[in-house]
């Protein structure tokens, strides 16, 4: 008995553990909480709003017209899919992150930038607070 209870005294921290690789984002995708390292909209518009994105995590809108806020650091991926998009992430830096408009006009606007601000095919509209500028805008 004494045996089996060390064991379990050894294996419980190896069990809670966890690999520091990737966080989860934190965001909610038409009012719905979503959590994980790739955050996906629907073919559709879509309201998706998230915390800061770690290195590793993506955001992206799928079809349709899609509003998409970024309330913190943007290290990830962050892209609106094909449709008329506005994307925000003027809370926090863009920290080596990437932010792509996707297809069709969108509308993006990125506080300071260290990453890449790119709007993509069709017409559309950047505006940096600072930083790198954006291309294809």
């Amino acid at each position: 008995m004494r045996t089996l209870c060390a064991a379990a005294l050894v294996a419980a921290p190896l069990a809670l553990t966890a690999t520091p690789a990737q966080a989860l984002a934190s965001c909610t995708v038409n009012g719905r909480p979503v959590s994980g390292t790739a955050v996906s909209g629907t073919a559709g518009p879509d309201y998706i709003s998230c915390g800061a994105l770690a290195l590793g995590d993506s955001v992206d809108g799928l079809g349709g017209s899609d509003y998409i806020v970024i309330n913190g650091i943007v290290a990830g991926t962050v892209s609106g899919g094909a449709g008329g998009d506005s994307i925000t992430a003027n809370a926090g830096t863009t920290a080596n992150g990437r932010i792509l408009g996707g297809s069709d006009g969108d509308f993006i606007f990125v506080g300071p930038n260290a990453g890449t601000v790119d709007g993509g095919l069709g017409s559309d509209f950047c505006r940096v607070a600072s930083g790198n500028p954006p291309i294809n805008c």
